[in-house]
């Protein structure tokens, strides 16, 4: 599989070097709105703010400012060099919008544009970031809500029907975008793994990766593809203020088109490591299959693709906390992670199944 300059490498630096007051400063300059409060929320790689804003101001696409607030965007370096994908990120958004899907709905800056490159200094060279401003989404993070059979229920048929909604969206730029994100770019992490202390783990991690080059990557085409999200977990589904329901999904920055399989795998993944418990994936499993049922071939690839991301998401974890100590949040799946990959992975495929209630005939 060939890659081109769009994906991270090793050591190479992405986050974009901005602070609050920089932030309050690009917001009244592009979207002509003054900033009542500020505050930056978790990311990976790029910086979020959530801002709040004076109702008078200068934007002429703004009838009246949101109470809630919104989201100030500003991009890392890498995926800000793909304004085409940025733009199918806004559609899509809209999109679902118009769908009854609550997610982030992108605000017109004081040009018209739904994002603008601004350059910025970093260590010493100017790089162009990607800024977007999006209106906020407030409920309480899936992250602080307490894991029941019935949440895990509503995550599994919430997460098959945005992406039936999907299975009607279409852009061109999602046509060959590749990210280290996606599971087919499993086989990369494999550069990143010097992160990883322990040789135990490292054994590990090359073990999956292995295995699933092997058996899920040659039969990929025989699976029913659309757009996923492509990062459904604990801190990007927001719930309602009683913690029962789904009221938002957020960060529409790793979707791409894949193997709907691996849209499921990948919530299973983070449900499991947030329940701390395997076989709590049979209810995310049973929501799913509500909506859509999985083929024998999905569910014989369901085990390696979940320990597959939760390889990507261990040793990319590892990786971006080696180059950004301060960043607490890149080490929320280092916590479980391995102690469950490590339960999850000798299980047999007969074990799996039973334990996720699952049947092949």
């Amino acid at each position: 599989m060939e890659y081109n300059d769009t994906l991270l490498i090793p050591g190479q630096r992405i986050r974009p070097p901005v602070t609050e007051e920089m932030a309050v400063a690009l917001l009244e300059q592009l979207y002509g709105m003054r900033t009542m409060s500020v505050r930056e929320l978790n990311a990976y790689d790029d910086r979020n703010y959530h801002v709040l804003c004076d109702e008078n101001h200068a934007n002429p696409h703004v009838t009246s400012t949101e109470k809630s607030g919104y989201v100030l965007k500003v991009i890392n370096s890498l995926d800000s060099r793909k304004t085409d994908v940025l733009e199918a990120q806004t559609e899509l958004m809209i999109f679902l919008n118009q769908r009854n899907i609550c997610c982030p709905l992108p605000i017109k800056n004081v040009n018209g544009a739904y994002f603008s490159l601004e350059n910025l200094k970093s260590d010493n060279t100017m790089e162009k970031y990607a800024v977007r401003l999006m209106i906020y989404r407030p409920g309480e993070s899936l992250y602080n809500v307490k894991m029941t059979d019935k949440l895990l229920h509503k995550v599994g048929n919430f997460t098959a029907k945005i992406d039936e909604i999907l299975m009607g969206f279409n852009h061109p730029a999602y046509d060959n975008y590749k990210t280290l994100w996606m599971l087919t770019s499993v086989p990369r992490i494999q550069q990143f793994t010097y992160a990883i202390k322990s040789s135990l783990d490292k054994h590990l991690v090359h073990d999956v990766t292995i295995t699933f080059q092997k058996e899920v990557l040659p039969i990929i085409n025989r699976l029913e593809q659309g757009i996923i999200h492509g990062d459904l977990n604990e801190h990007n589904i927001i719930m309602s203020s009683n913690g029962e329901d789904i009221a938002a999904v957020i960060d529409f920055g790793d979707c791409h088109r894949a193997c709907r399989i691996f849209e499921l795998a990948i919530v299973l993944c983070y449900m499991i490591l947030q329940s701390a418990n395997v076989g709590m994936g049979r209810h995310v499993i049973e929501g799913y299959e509500k909506v859509r049922k999985l083929t024998d071939v999905e569910k014989k690839i369901l085990k390696i693709s979940v320990c597959a991301r939760m390889c990507q998401s261990l040793t990319m974890g590892a990786y971006s906390y080696l180059h950004d100590p301060e960043n607490q949040y890149l080490l929320s799946t280092q916590k479980t992670g391995w102690t469950l990959l490590k339960r999850l992975w000798p299980m047999s495929q007969k074990d799996v199944m039973q334990a996720w209630g699952l049947t092949i005939p």
